[in-house]
C-alpha cells in the first residue's frame, strides 16, 4: 500500500518536529496530503466544576487561538515544498483516544507521530500516548524519535516471525522499498523459548549447538519475503526479539525498522508489553508499526 492521506499529531515540541519533518519527505515521495492534528487536552475534573467553567472556556478559547496561528505556520511550510496540507483543531480528555477517533473515521492510511522514547517509571507514570495509538490504530503507524539522524530511506529493517502477522509488514516494507530504491533485510530472533531442546542438550547458544538451524531459518526467511539474496540481505539472531532488532538497526545504520503489531489483549498488554512497543520505545530509527488487515 503506497500512502497518499497522512495524518500527524502535532503538540508543538522537538518530538512532534521531526515527526511532522518525516511526513513532509513521505508525502513528498508519494505525493500525499497531510493531515495535522492537535488535540486539545482538557480536564474532567475542570469540565464538570460548574463554577469555573466560564472561566476555563475563556481560556481555552485563548489557548486555541494561539496554537491555530502555530498550525497555520507549520501548513504555510509545507505549502513552500508543494504538499497539500491542512489542519484540524479539537479537544479530548485523552490525546490518544482522540488521534484514534479521528484515524478511524477520516480517509487516512497512515498515522506519522512523533515518540518520547519514556522507560521505566517516567513511562509508568506519564503513560504514552503514541503507544496507546500503536497499540491501537487500525492503520499502520509510523513514529519518529527526536534523535533521528537523517530524512533518508535507503536501508529497511524488517523483523518476521513467521507468522500471519509479519507477513503484512513484509509487503509493506517491500512497497516502501520499491518506492525509494531501498534494500531490505530480513531478521529472524531465535528464542530459547522456542527452542528449549537445544538447551536441555547443551549448555552452547543456540545457534551454535545447531549449525544448521541458521540455515533451514534463513531459506524459510527467503521463501518468505520472495527475494533472491542478491536483492536483500538475511539476518538469524539469537535474543530477545526487541532488543536484536533494536540493536541490528544501530549497528547497521538502518533508515527504517517495518514490523507487525498484534495488539494484545488487555492483560497480555499490561503484563509483558509487545515487541513492537519496545522497539518503538527504544529504537531511534523511524519504526512503522502494521496491523494484519480483516480477510
Amino acid at each position: 500500500m503506497k500512502f497518499k492521506h497522512l495524518l500527524v499529531p502535532v503538540d508543538f515540541s522537538e518530538f512532534s518536529d521531526k515527526s511532522s519533518e518525516y511526513a513532509l519527505f513521505l508525502a513528498e515521495q508519494f505525493c500525499a496530503r497531510i493531515t495535522l492534528l492537535h488535540v486539545m487536552v482538557i480536564f474532567k475534573a475542570d469540565v464538570d466544576d460548574e463554577e469555573h467553567l466560564e472561566s476555563y472556556e475563556e481560556m481555552l478559547k485563548a489557548t486555541e487561538e494561539k496554537r491555530e496561528k502555530k498550525l497555520q505556520q507549520h501548513c504555510e511550510n509545507a505549502k513552500k515544498r508543494d504538499v497539500e496540507i491542512d489542519s484540524v483543531l479539537t479537544r479530548g480528555i485523552s490525546a490518544a483516544d482522540a488521534i484514534l477517533d479521528r484515524a478511524i473515521k477520516g480517509d487516512y492510511d497512515l498515522i506519522v507521530m512523533g515518540t518520547h522514547g519514556r522507560t521505566g517509571i517516567k513511562r509508568w507514570m506519564a503513560g504514552s500516548a503514541t503507544e496507546k495509538v500503536v497499540h491501537h490504530s487500525p492503520l499502520p503507524v509510523l513514529t519518529v524519535h527526536k534523535d533521528i539522524k537523517r530524512l533518508s530511506l535507503q536501508n529497511i529493517l524488517i523483523p518476521d516471525d513467521f507468522s500471519d502477522y509479519s507477513q503484512q509488514a513484509i509487503r509493506q516494507g517491500k512497497t516502501l522499498a520499491e518506492a525509494f530504491g531501498a534494500r531490505c533485510t530480513f531478521l529472524y530472533s531465535v528464542t530459547q523459548r522456542e527452542h528449549d531442546l537445544y538447551y536441555n542438550i547443551s549448555s552452547k547458544p543456540i545457534l551454535e549447538a545447531n549449525p544448521q538451524l541458521e540455515n533451514n531459518i534463513k531459506k524459510n526467511l527467503i521463501e518468505r519475503s520472495g527475494m533472491n539474496e542478491d536483492k536483500a540481505d538475511y539476518a538469524v539472531l539469537e535474543g530477545k526479539p526487541y532488543k536484536t532488532i533494536v540493536q541490528y538497526a544501530e549497528e547497521n545504520d538502518m533508515d527504517m525498522i517495518v514490523m507487525a503489531s498484534r495488539g494484545l489483549g488487555a492483560l497480555a498488554h499490561l503484563l509483558m508489553g509487545s515487541n513492537a512497543e519496545r522497539v518503538v520505545r527504544t529504537a531511534t530509527c523511524p519504526v512503522l508499526t502494521v496491523r494484519r488487515r480483516n480477510s
